[in-house]
């Protein structure tokens, strides 16, 4: 078992735990002992590294802080405050609170009209653990000097077992279980949570408009990139290229394509567009989204070029569903995996 693996049923299992605490008022209490133990680890950790100087200061800011944020979580008033800080920002990304504005609503009305994270909640509570974990264990491998000197690593073709088993069904299980699947809800109301339904024509319409979207989003960012420090963005073409390879010619190129295509564009916006946003918010999950790419922690530029693509997608979900989003981001993946795969 793969440690990709191995974090996705962990995951799933608090997930559900979470959910079945509603019923079974013990098992909060074992989630809390859980968090707490997560706390002393951080804390020991970080004092072990100070202690014998094996991590860097930057990773010792990340334990430091984490260790913080997890024991801080447990508290119910940290998590209201949370939760104003995440439904304000919800409505400024989605633009919902100036469009209140503009109808001539109060300020508490435009800003804090919805609530996105719910303090009582404890699979919110949970769900953020875990994201705050994900997040901390994404920068503790991020070079912060690389910024001024971005590289990428050795590009290895993509396993087609880890498209399918991590970014793929993975993503989709951890998800399904992080909104209590057959414990707190039956697969219709699963689908209905996750933003999974039939499109429309428009939202079919809205999904193409989303690729377009992404190459120009793409290309955009070259410009800039490509002036950077030794062409930033011909090493990530030339780092795509060599990890969508595929041999066999057009045959292979479209199966690579159709694979990437699939696993990555519904795992991802399952789980980031389905589970996370709701009970986020657009920006948090887009930032989970980018730090996910943790291929380019030595070139944290291309985080925030994916984050803030995510942003753009999660605004778009915002008004439409999961499905729509699918279909751009998959849209986009088949059409530059192709290409890169392929390479004539």
């Amino acid at each position: 078992m793969s440690f990709d693996v191995f974090l996705i049923l962990v995951c799933s299992i608090l997930g559900l735990l979470a959910h079945g605490s509603r019923r079974v008022p013990w098992l909060e209490w074992l989630l809390r002992v859980i968090i707490f133990g997560f706390f002393i680890y951080d804390a020991l950790t970080g004092m072990a590294g100070e202690l014998f100087g094996n991590q860097s200061g930057w990773q010792l800011g990340v334990w430091k802080v984490l260790a913080v944020i997890t024991l801080a979580l447990l508290f119910i008033n940290v998590r209201k405050c949370i939760s104003v800080v995440f439904s304000v920002t919800e409505r400024i990304v989605s633009g919902q609170a100036f469009i209140a504005l503009y109808k001539k609503a109060s300020a508490a009305e435009a800003f804090l009209a919805e609530r996105i994270f719910v303090p009582s909640s404890i699979p919110h509570m949970v769900a953020f653990f875990i994201f705050v974990n994900a997040v901390a264990f994404m920068l503790g491998g991020v070079d912060p000097n690389s910024a001024k000197m971005p590289m990428l690593p050795i590009p290895l073709p993509v396993p087609m077992d880890q498209l399918f088993t991590y970014n793929g069904f993975g993503l989709v299980f951890v998800s399904i279980c992080g909104v209590g699947i057959l414990v707190a809800r039956n697969p219709k109301e699963v689908a209905a949570r996750l933003a999974w339904a039939k499109p429309t024509w428009a939202q079919v319409g809205i999904g193409v408009g989303l690729i377009v979207f992404a190459f120009t989003y793409d290309y955009v960012w070259s410009l800039f990139t490509h002036q950077m420090q030794g062409d930033l963005g011909g090493k990530l073409s030339n780092y795509n290229a060599g990890t969508f390879t595929a041999g066999g010619g057009f045959g292979s190129s479209i199966i690579l394509a159709l694979a990437v295509a699939l696993c990555a564009g519904i795992g991802e916006e399952t789980l980031i567009r389905g589970a996370l946003q709701p009970a986020f918010g657009i920006l948090p999950a887009a930032i989970l989204h980018g730090l996910l790419h943790g291929q380019f922690s030595h070139a944290p530029l291309f985080m925030v070029q994916v984050a803030g693509w995510s942003t753009c997608m999660g605004i778009a979900k915002r008004y439409t569903n999961t499905t729509t989003t699918i279909i751009g981001h998959a849209g986009f993946n088949l059409a530059t995996t192709f290409l890169f795969a392929f390479n004539p």
